[in-house]
């Protein structure tokens, strides 16, 4: 199978099949790997809703789902993703945010466009070997990328994901600095990146996940690496298994090449999860009672990873803001902040707290059943 080609019928409907067939232990493949934010997507929407408006302008292909007026309601679940995955046609396709709200990444992509000869941004031939070096260029610094044929027509979409969420700064500087050589591979422009700078639009960009094109009667395929093999490009099950067998790229070789974590805040309340509270409460400033057994412990393991903050009730004074930080250093427990004002955090630690999962009614019976 050459690099550039038409599906006829029949082949269509065969990957079509194998696409289907596969497409829950893709949908929590992606919800692994892909998601870095469920609050919003992308959605390309269904032909009829495509073309022009009756003045003549163009309607847009995509919007960024879910509509404002549901946003913070309903969020992406892996049911959504398992019905891209058995789409046939253009409607319904999705794509996934670059960063999540927090200024993290999970993965990069390089996305080289190619629609019709009349873009003058490259040719399929240079399209193909940009590539194509920069998928061996990341081989050859240890990673373990993925590149995809993303309308079998000269456009590529080269991938690389990582073992954890990870600095969308440092990851944004490293693929930029992995693609500055483009013009000498014969492109007019630089790639679209992915993490990309964000300009009025807050979310970010997103990217079509594979599977069928949105426009073109095409399903992804994916590039054999293997040496010595006559095929390519691998179509259905074949692309399947090799995306599905893409090893993350770990926290240590992601290091090595600058891209770093980013120190989440973790939000810990501090009578009952710090200060055993023994005495119960005495006022702001009387903090009588020993820690929680091995809380110092548990503390300076999560500060490794973490940005530890400590809110209170307590934190609404001086007084008492002063006497968590003397109580906290009497006892050798570090922290890296006592809040005046409850900050915005990764996950907030509290005893006498009930997760709120997106059903009230259940929220209702948690809060019932809630026993201290």
């Amino acid at each position: 199978m050459g690099r550039f080609f038409t599906m006829n019928d029949t082949h269509f409907d065969q990957l079509a099949g194998q696409w289907k067939e596969r497409s829950t232990e893709l949908g929590a493949w992606v919800m692994q790997h892909w998601v870095n934010r469920r609050d919003i997507w992308g959605r390309y929407l269904a032909e009829k809703y495509r073309g022009e408006s009756p003045s003549g302008t163009p309607k847009n292909k995509a919007i960024t789902a879910p509509f404002s007026r549901e946003r913070g309601k309903i969020s992406l679940q892996v049911a959504s993703l398992i019905k891209h995955f058995k789409a046939r046609d253009g409607a319904g396709i999705l794509g996934v945010h670059s960063q999540a709200a927090n200024g993290t990444s999970r993965w990069f992509a390089i996305d080289i466009d190619y629609h019709t000869p009349d873009d003058h941004t490259g040719s399929r031939e240079a399209n193909y070997l940009a590539a194509t070096t920069w998928f061996k260029r990341l081989q050859s610094l240890g990673f373990d990328p993925l590149l995809m044929d993303s309308n079998g027509d000269g456009g590529y979409h080269l991938l690389q994901f990582f073992s954890g969420p990870m600095k969308t700064e440092t990851v944004r500087r490293f693929v930029k600095e992995l693609v500055s050589d483009y013009e000498t591979l014969g492109l007019d422009e630089p790639p679209d990146l992915f993490p990309g700078t964000h300009g009025s639009n807050h979310f970010g960009s997103w990217l079509r996940l594979p599977g069928r094109h949105h426009t073109r009667k095409h399903f992804t395929r994916v590039f054999n690496d293997e040496p010595f093999v006559d095929v390519e490009w691998l179509e259905g099950h074949d692309a399947i298994d090799r995306m599905l067998a893409t090893q993350p790229a770990t926290q240590d070789l992601l290091s090595q090449h600058g891209i770093t974590t980013k120190r989440l805040t973790l939000c810990l309340d501090f009578d009952g999860v710090i200060h055993s509270y023994q005495s119960g409460w005495q006022g702001a400033g009387i903090v009588a009672d020993p820690p929680i057994h091995k809380v110092d412990i548990a503390i300076a393991r999560l500060r490794q990873d973490y940005r530890i903050v400590v809110h209170s009730a307590r934190c609404n004074t001086e007084e008492g803001r002063t006497a968590i930080a003397n109580w906290l250093a009497k006892h050798n427990i570090a922290v890296d902040e006592v809040c005046e004002h409850k900050p915005p955090a990764h996950l907030y630690i509290d005893d006498r707290a009930v997760p709120f999962s997106g059903d009230w009614e259940q929220t209702i019976a948690d809060v019932k059943a809630f026993r201290k």
